[in-house]
């Protein structure tokens, strides 16, 4: 089948790319220094262009249900720690001010988007390498031998990134989706997804619990035109507790701290993608029973 062609010609594209880059870049030491990240999106990036030179602390973490909540306690952070934070404000709440740690790294001195919308803007393929090139300069000034070690997994971000996106456009370009994600639409958007419903106001009542029923209505419509309903860990709360128990729906889950980050999102395509392809089974198998 087509579809089944298709799949494996990805998967052949990102087992190339990820023997390519451990050619490029080979092991290093065994254990790297420590940097503090002040929540887990900002670790993975850390992670990514650190390499084998660091081994990153997430002062925050995901719980079971997807929210961020404390890991690592201040007085658990060592005043002379290396640590990386989005912007003062993040900094601030978590305790961490300048005058007690030194080194103590601002990515922005105020972030350009909502804070609140972290998950959003560090799943969106415009903004992220932005984000990367800041978690580069402070890791240059924390260890500036191995600036051009940071440099060069700074360019197989970029690189990946965007061949992660071209994955997402192969297998889901022009294919409709009711998004309910509160941080995957702009991934979802960059890999070419006709994203339902269209009436913005309509979602901001369902965030706010309001017309629950026209919420089930339309997700239900959406499942029988075979159009997949999303949700994922940021989802309004009052959103998942409406639709929790429709097998019908998938749920993309926070990434675990440790994955890479852009292999992650290559996993929530290929999961969108295999819906899809299951969708569209049940679809055939439907007609092809009506024609008889």
């Amino acid at each position: 089948m087509k579809w089944k062609s298709q799949f494996y010609s990805v998967r052949l594209v990102v087992l190339a790319a990820l023997l390519f880059a451990g050619i490029l870049y080979p092991s290093g030491p065994a254990q790297g220094w420590d940097v503090f990240a002040s929540s887990p999106w900002l670790a993975m990036v850390t992670r990514f262009i650190g390499g084998v030179y660091v081994s990153v602390k997430p002062v925050q973490e995901w719980n079971s249900d997807g929210e961020t909540v404390r890991r690592i306690r201040q007085r658990d952070i060592p005043k002379g720690a290396k640590i990386i934070a989005l912007d003062e404000a993040e900094a601030s709440a978590l305790g961490l001010r300048k005058n007690s740690y030194k080194n103590l790294f601002l990515l922005y001195n105020k972030v350009p988007f909502d804070r609140e919308r972290a998950d959003f803007f560090f799943s969106d393929p415009s903004v992220l390498p932005f984000i990367a090139q800041r978690v580069l300069t402070a890791l240059s000034q924390f260890d500036s031998p191995n600036y051009a070690y940071f440099q060069r997994r700074l360019s197989e971000f970029q690189t990946r990134l965007d061949s992660t996106v071209l994955v997402g456009r192969q297998l889901l370009g022009g294919y409709p989706v009711f998004d309910l994600t509160g941080g995957f639409n702009s991934l979802l958007s960059a890999a070419g997804c006709e994203i339902l419903p269209r009436d913005r106001g309509r979602r901001e009542q369902w965030e706010k619990g309001e017309d629950m029923a026209g919420l089930v209505s339309q997700a239900g419509e959406a499942i029988k035109s075979m159009i997949p309903v999303v949700l994922d860990g940021s989802t309004a709360k009052a959103i998942r507790n409406t639709l929790k128990g429709n097998k019908n729906i998938l749920f993309l889950s926070r990434p675990n701290p440790d994955q890479d980050l852009l292999l992650f999102f290559h996993d929530q395509f290929l999961l969108l993608w295999n819906r899809l392809a299951l969708l569209r089974e049940k679809q055939a198998a439907a007609s092809s029973t009506k024609k008889k």
